[in-house]
């Protein structure tokens, strides 16, 4: 049986699959040619309210089909020391991906890059540490 926990970490990971996805598919199709600072920016913007609206919905939806399925209210249950510890570990998973790929962004952008890497890496280095920290939450979950 799924937690809501797990269930949350679910929706993340659709919504950070779902902007990947666009902001590639974008790419792909010359999003990425004479681009300024300005409108990568832009589109970032889009892409973090996406997330948010995704995560909202997302969340909403999975809780009524869940409770549809199972019959009965489909809720987070009270916090433990496991839950403690498993947020704090994923936390911390979150923490040094997230530092690791804002390092690594310096790189290129010391040796002269464009300055549109930066708000790329200003999107890309939160977004894998909160894919890590849901990644983390659902292996911690099932290994315990």
């Amino acid at each position: 049986m799924m937690s809501y926990k797990e269930m949350m970490a679910g929706v993340q990971l659709a919504g950070v699959a779902l902007v990947v996805g666009w902001l590639g598919w974008d790419a792909a199709n010359g999003g990425l040619v004479d681009a300024s600072a300005a409108s990568v920016a832009v589109k970032m913007l889009w892409a973090v309210g996406g997330l948010v609206v995704f995560n909202i919905v997302g969340a909403i939806l999975a809780t009524i089909v869940i409770s549809i399925i199972q019959r009965s209210e489909f809720r987070d249950e009270p916090s433990d020391e496991r839950d403690a510890s498993i947020s704090a570990r994923s936390q911390r998973n979150s923490g040094f991906a997230t530092s690791i790929a804002a390092a690594l962004l310096l790189i290129p952008l010391a040796m002269g890059a464009d300055v549109t890497l930066a708000v790329y890496g200003l999107f890309f280095a939160p977004l894998l540490g909160g894919t890590v920290n849901a990644i983390s939450e659902l292996v911690y979950y099932r290994i315990g």
